[in-house]
């Protein structure tokens, strides 16, 4: 008991030498008492009858510790405290302190429709059927990086209200508007707030309320005190126009986003724009990626710049394995292909699966976004899985810590893999997904932000050691005349790195003898082998994997 006490006191005297705040956060009319040794807890009742103190219950026996009530309306209650604190019988006193879980719950008016971000059972949902978004923002809410740098999600769409107040849209602050110049040097005039794939031009314009609805799922400012809140609460929203018409407008769309990064790699962050995902709620029912190559290859294009796009898959219960769609059947590693998912955990019923082609399912169905200047609404669709995903990429790397930002950096495109591999690993396991999907699960983004965080690197790429083993799609693919192929080892091995034409006949080995832990590139240079399918088969321990490519000349 008495070595139990003097831990207690030596806490308590370390604590008095700090000189404490203002304290409001207790419960008026209470007091916890720590009464000394053998002191009888009506004796303090007795002294304090003038503000009618007295005993609510016992909390500790083994220290004697008791909570009192009093009537608050005699004495100031910082004055009641004080003069308890002196009285014989007392050790320590403290007002009972008001306690809450730690779950960041934002102050926007209607965050409580928000079920994808946080499912209490509204409207019949399944209570935690979400991304567990108040867990992830007790940890990081978004905006910047650990190392400073605007956090900024690429929205391709249709068109955007740009005045809405709950969207922080992405300005370029080098370029003045509407002198027709180029004035940053980037190869688009006047792009101030975007651009416009459509008209080719600067001029960002509503169409519809689609593109707002999906930037605000992605992006729409937290904690404001007004409307809802965005998957990352402070990110800004580059708006692109460019999601319909024809694939030479998309083309454009994603040029535009590709350009900017670039920039922004090539100077260390001084111009351009800092953009980590893309959001692509859009694509062609039944297509074929072999008829789609460029836009296919396009994503490992934003892929080595350090960008992942998120795509939403088709909005008709089809097997996209089977029966293919663009851009969710392309096979390019730096694609996070979406379905959609209900507050109930269930795959809608109106979305695409495929066990290879559709990574995780996220909240789609009946989800509350921005739409007009000022306005709100529901919408349901694979289009509104994806933002979520898009808007988690970006809260990941805002939950990056500096070592894995400076490898990011560095080494974008391996990185962005480790982002997007953390991400799938997170995701809260669903039945319904299972054998449908390739993680069988639902974005759950506070388990992949602790992820990340528990990553450490000495800021370069071979400091980052995988959990497991795995074999990437190459990229690009299709490709002329090389490819990169990269592949992860958890531990020091022995590695075969073989390629094989369509016969099964062994071509080339460019990997054959031992290699660290760590993430790894190998690049074929196919210039004097013909067009055709090639297959690479990676063998490492026990650990091997085979996987597709196409070259075309």
């Amino acid at each position: 008991m008495l070595k139990l006490l003097t831990a207690f006191l030596i806490t308590i005297t370390l604590f008095s030498a700090v000189q404490a705040q203002e304290d409001n956060n207790y419960v008026r009319g209470e007091l916890i008492v720590m009464l000394k040794n053998n002191s009888n807890p009506n004796s303090l009742s007795s002294d304090f009858k003038f503000i009618n103190l007295r005993q609510k219950q016992l909390l500790v026996p083994d220290l004697n510790i008791w909570l009192y009530e009093f009537n608050d309306n005699s004495l100031q209650s910082h004055i009641v405290l004080e003069r308890v604190r002196k009285n014989k019988n007392v050790m320590i006193t403290q007002f009972n302190h008001y306690v809450k879980e730690r779950s960041t719950i934002p102050n926007d008016t209607r965050f409580s429709e928000q079920w994808p971000l946080y499912n209490t059972g509204q409207n019949g949902g399944i209570v935690d059927a979400d991304i567990d978004a108040p867990e992830a923002w007790d940890l990081v809410t978004g905006g910047l990086s650990a190392m400073g740098d605007s956090i900024i999600i690429a929205v391709i769409d249709g068109g955007f209200y740009m005045s809405h107040p709950d969207i922080h849209f992405w300005t370029n602050y080098e370029e003045i508007p509407g002198n027709n110049i180029d004035d940053d040097g980037n190869g688009y005039i006047d792009d101030v707030n975007g651009w416009n794939a459509y008209n080719n031009n600067g001029t960002i314009t509503p169409s519809g309320t689609h593109g707002t609805h999906v930037a605000g799922i992605a992006g729409a400012i937290g904690n404001n005190n007004m409307g809802i809140s965005g998957v990352n609460w402070n990110a800004k929203i580059m708006a692109i126009q460019g999601s319909s018409g024809t694939e030479s407008i998309v083309l454009i769309a994603y040029g535009y986003a590709l350009r900017q990064r670039k920039i922004y790699n090539q100077t260390n962050g001084l111009h351009g724009a800092f953009i980590v995902s893309t959001n692509s709620s859009f694509g062609v029912d039944y297509g074929q990626p072999s008829n789609y190559p460029l836009w296919c290859a396009f994503y490992d294009s934003l892929g080595s710049a350090g960008i992942l796009s998120a795509c939403a898959t088709a909005n008709l219960n089809i097997n996209v394995d089977s029966l293919g769609d663009v851009p969710t059947a392309c096979p390019s590693p730096f694609m996070i292909s979406v379905t959609n998912t209900t507050n109930t955990d269930a795959k809608n019923s109106g979305a695409a699966y495929g066990l290879t082609t559709i990574d995780l399912g996220a909240p789609g169905t009946g989800v509350l976004s921005t739409t007009t200047t000022g306005n709100y609404g529901l919408k349901t669709g694979t289009s509104m899985a994806t933002p979520h995903v898009a808007g988690a990429v970006a809260l990941l790397i805002a939950a990056a810590p500096p070592a894995l930002l400076q490898a990011y950096k560095s080494n974008p495109d391996s990185i962005a893999l480790i982002f997007k591999q953390k991400l799938l690993e997170g995701v809260d396991p669903k039945p319904s997904l299972q054998g449908i999907t390739v993680s069988g699960g639902r974005l759950n983004v506070y388990n992949s932000v602790l992820l990340i965080q528990n990553l450490t690197g000495n800021g370069n790429i071979s400091g980052i050691v995988p959990q497991r083993y795995n074999l990437y799609q190459n990229y690009p693919n299709p490709f002329n005349p090389s490819t990169i192929i990269k592949y992860d080892l958890p531990e020091n091995e022995f590695v075969s790195l073989k390629i094989y034409d369509a016969l099964g006949r062994e071509v080339v080995s460019l990997v054959n003898n031992v290699q660290e832990a760590g993430i790894h590139n190998a690049v074929w240079n196919a210039e004097d082998f013909s067009s055709g399918i090639y297959f690479y088969k990676l063998t490492a321990g026990e650990y091997y994997s085979t996987r597709k490519m196409m070259l075309i000349k």
